[in-house]
């Protein structure tokens, strides 16, 4: 089967999930234990999750409304009521933002150029998606990720965090190539080299291929599930593959 090449949805189609997204955090934080240690993030109880992705969301506001990156961090609440009334003011100010925004709008935004609006819906979707995980995981319970928005996580990670890191020198680029593919679906995406050219084309050859559901590939991308997961299948160079899940590939 020819690898088909993703692409993303229209900026305010993100709208609707990122909507309900933030209802399911807001009203898992409102029954969460906050002192509860979150296993994905090392020294992060449930509180300290729940203003990271307040402040995310304030953040993702001010790179629209202010144009830069440096809008103030407001002190948040200390008491765990406090905190859950801080998330739920925080995903309302973003939403309302990004529904009077127009998607075309230029601010600062870090993915590649256009730099516009429409970036931010994308990127806080998948934001509180990958933290619900977390939000969950905290209190002992999972998460069914929307396959949908995990193919769209896959290939964020792949075209823009990856590259990013590279970018930075967060990470050297790879020595070893990995191809994922979501089982049942058409799209096939390659980490490779520094994450831009041919190397890195939905059709390249790389060393290692791992198949296996949308939503398993995006948290093992994300450090939430592991090259043992059994509903992943390998095929290729195991070295490989770890030495490319062992890279700093996301922040």
């Amino acid at each position: 089967m020819t690898a088909t090449t993703y692409v993303p949805r229209a900026p305010r189609d993100y709208l609707p999930p990122l909507e309900k997204l933030a209802d399911a955090m807001a009203e898992t934080l409102a029954c969460a234990d906050l002192d509860a240690d979150v296993p994905a993030c090392p020294g992060w109880t449930a509180r300290d999750l729940a203003v990271h992705i307040s402040h995310a969301h304030l953040w993702a506001r001010g790179a629209i409304v202010d144009g830069h990156p440096d809008t103030p961090e407001p002190e948040p609440p200390l008491t765990p009521e406090g905190a859950c009334v801080f998330y739920r003011a925080a995903a309302d100010a973003l939403l309302e933002t990004l529904r009077e925004t127009d998607p075309d709008a230029e601010c600062w935004a870090f993915g590649p150029s256009p730099k516009v609006a429409g970036f931010w819906f994308r990127r806080q979707t998948q934001e509180v998606s990958v933290h619900l995980v977390d939000a969950l995981a905290a209190q002992g319970l999972e998460a069914a990720l929307d396959q949908e928005l995990a193919l769209d996580g896959i290939d964020e990670v792949v075209t823009i965090f990856f590259p990013r890191q590279v970018r930075l020198n967060r990470t050297p680029a790879l020595e070893h190539s990995l191809a994922l593919v979501a089982e049942g679906r058409p799209f096939r995406w390659v980490l490779a080299g520094d994450g831009t050219g041919e190397a890195s084309a939905p059709d390249a050859d790389a060393d290692a291929t791992l198949t296996g559901p949308a939503s398993t590939l995006l948290l093992l991308l994300w450090g939430r599930a592991t090259l043992e997961d059994p509903t992943l299948t390998l095929d290729g160079d195991e070295d490989a593959a770890r030495a490319v899940l062992g890279a700093a590939i996301t922040p």
